[in-house]
């Protein structure tokens, strides 16, 4: 495999890797830092969060080791966070590494938002935050984009 392909899949790794660390490390401050009560929901929750961040560390992770494996991993990862909503009572968001999001919010009106967020997780079910918003992480977008050019160029190796 050249050099160059082995650079990229690199670059992605570390990406997932950092994101899914800082994810981490943000979920347990929030959780601990005393702004907010600890029941088992927000244990829940937090745990779920947890999970998602692992994944992305855990895809980062096989990319050194199994690059087609690892870039199929990574693209179900990406997936994961392209679309981020929030309507009525369901809410999902869930960012390891970087959004840059464009969105609607349509609590007011059909108003266009730009966002920017480094690794986050929302997740609501029953819980009206009379919130109405869709958005899609332009980064993520982008990384899957990147990662069915980087399988592909993968079996043309083959």
């Amino acid at each position: 495999m050249n050099n160059k392909i082995h650079n990229q899949i690199k670059a992605i790794a570390i990406y997932q890797i950092v994101g899914g660390v800082l994810g981490i490390a943000l979920t347990v401050w929030v959780m601990f830092s005393g702004e907010m009560a600890v029941t088992q929901q927000a244990l829940r929750v937090g745990l779920f969060a947890g999970g998602l961040y692992v994944f992305s560390i855990l895809c980062g992770r096989m990319l050194f080791r199994n690059q087609k494996r690892g870039l199929v991993l990574s693209l179900i990862n990406q997936l994961l966070q392209v679309i981020y909503f929030s309507f009525g009572a369901y809410g999902f968001q869930y960012v390891a590494g970087l959004r840059i999001g464009v969105g609607v919010d349509m609590v007011a009106g059909w108003i266009f938002k730009f966002r920017l967020a480094l690794s986050s997780f929302h997740f609501s079910i029953g819980t009206d935050l009379g919130q109405r918003f869709i958005g899609v992480n332009l980064v993520a977008l982008f990384l899957i984009f990147w990662i069915e050019r980087l399988l592909e160029q993968l079996k043309e190796k083959r």
